[in-house]
């Protein structure tokens, strides 16, 4: 069995940080570790994972108040062959890891994320959302929408660290590694048809903005430069535009 890490970094993440923790914990694959980068909190999120009497729990602070930085960081202390994501305010299905690491290790794809479900501050269902599933949606669709839900992500640790893992962005540094991944022909992505990710919404959680659409815009830009392809170069307008009505 194939060791995961899962990255979790958190700022500020009391109010639902527990309950993240124990569904990564409480997961049908057990050969995982959590790698947890505080950084700029001024809460209780250090106190509350530290009360989590588990070995697998590694806790590490910094004082970088960036996204792209602290998961590279954890990154950096991942000794797991494959690499999940989750943020502080969602919940693990508790078999989404065992249904990850299936698709990988039986069906050869690279990187695998899911559906998702909608749930509110109290963990009340509000809605879902579906993603494209097969390697081919997913590339034909990213120039113009998103197609992977970053929390929801396994992956092969190679692959990000082959790819220079995150390399800047404050909103959308996800959508960037996936295009230069993409720049590999035989890589092969999916998203399983199901939720396996509840993705919380709530007042205090950091949301898309403008910036974020205009980050994307800029990464589409940068990549119909290098690939020269008109694709993305259209799309680096469409997300130009969704900057501007935003």
């Amino acid at each position: 069995m194939k060791k995961i890490s899962v990255l979790l970094s958190v700022r500020d993440g009391e109010l639902f940080l527990a309950n993240t923790i124990d569904s990564v914990l409480n997961q049908t694959y057990s050969e995982l570790e959590l790698i947890v980068v505080v950084n700029c909190s001024t809460d209780n999120s250090l106190k509350i994972i530290q009360d989590f009497d588990d070995d697998r729990v590694k806790v590490y602070e910094t004082n970088i108040c960036q996204l792209s930085f602290n998961l590279n960081y954890a990154l950096s202390k991942a000794s797991g062959e494959y690499i999940a994501r989750i943020d502080a305010d969602d919940i693990a299905m508790p078999d989404r890891l065992e249904k990850q690491v299936k698709c990988i290790e039986e069906y050869n794809y690279d990187v695998v994320g899911s559906n998702i479900d909608y749930i509110d501050e109290n963990g009340r269902g509000i809605g879902n959302k579906r993603y494209p599933e097969s390697n081919i949606e997913i590339r034909s669709k990213i120039f113009y929408k998103a197609v992977l839900v970053h929390p929801s992500i396994l992956t092969k640790r190679e692959l990000l660290l082959k790819n220079g893992g995150y390399l800047g962005g404050k909103f959308a540094q996800d959508y960037d590694i996936w295009l230069r991944i993409m720049r590999d022909k035989n890589i092969k992505f999916y998203n399983i048809q199901e939720p396996l990710l509840q993705y919380r919404i709530h007042p205090s959680q950091t949301k898309g903005n403008r910036y974020s659409y205009a980050e994307v815009a800029g990464y589409l830009l940068k990549e119909s430069i290098y690939s020269k392809s008109f694709t993305y170069f259209l799309g680096a307008f469409i997300y130009y535009v969704k900057a501007l009505v935003k």
